[in-house]
């Protein structure tokens, strides 16, 4: 049945199952550019969330645009990978060339990464060369930066990481923009 297909390719995915994710994209080209009920994602958004990279090769294979965003937020699925803890998922989506959308605090995969609570996707991201420096105001947020909200969020690890690369290897910086970093988490939960 026809109404069915989402619920085919959901458990597809789940199962990590490329030849039926290929097959039924061959048969229903439309769902390429469906939005999952699951927060609004594309398919490999999804596939990124739930970790299935073979999936996630399929999807590509079968012509899903990486580059589709989360029809609620923006967000690219290298957020939904970096927030679960995916790092071979990251690596990925980094070799394929997707984009790092720091245009806003919930599209920037640093952000997500610590939430994630993922040194090694800090890691990735910074040697990939996104903009560790962005500063975010918002309604919850005031001159926030991937330090700040690390630190803001108990992730001092990543906090560190971000810092010393921010600093060059300068620890002596780092540390300064440690401080910094702190006082702007402390203001932002205050």
């Amino acid at each position: 049945m026809r109404r069915n297909v989402p619920v085919h390719i959901i458990e597809a995915i789940k199962a990590n199952d490329s030849a039926t994710i290929v097959e039924l994209f061959v048969n229903n080209p439309d769902q390429k550019t469906f939005v999952t009920p699951f927060g609004s994602e594309s398919w490999i958004g999804y596939a990124a969330q739930v970790g299935k990279l073979a999936a996630i090769e399929a999807l590509i294979e079968s012509g899903v645009d990486l580059m589709q965003a989360d029809a609620h937020d923006g967000a690219l699925p290298i957020c939904s990978a970096a927030s679960a803890g995916h790092v071979d998922i990251v690596r990925y989506l980094l070799k394929v060339g997707i984009e790092l959308d720091v245009s806003e605090s919930v599209r920037n995969p640093l952000f997500s990464a610590i939430v994630g609570r993922s040194p090694e996707i800090v890691t990735l991201l910074l040697e990939a060369g996104i903009d560790s420096t962005a500063r975010y105001n918002s309604p919850s947020m005031e001159d926030m930066d991937a330090v700040a909200f690390a630190l803001m969020r108990g992730e001092s690890k990543c906090a560190s990481i971000i810092a010393l690369w921010n600093a060059n290897g300068d620890e002596k910086a780092a540390e300064k923009t440690l401080v910094e970093a702190d006082e702007i988490a402390t203001k932002n939960v205050s």
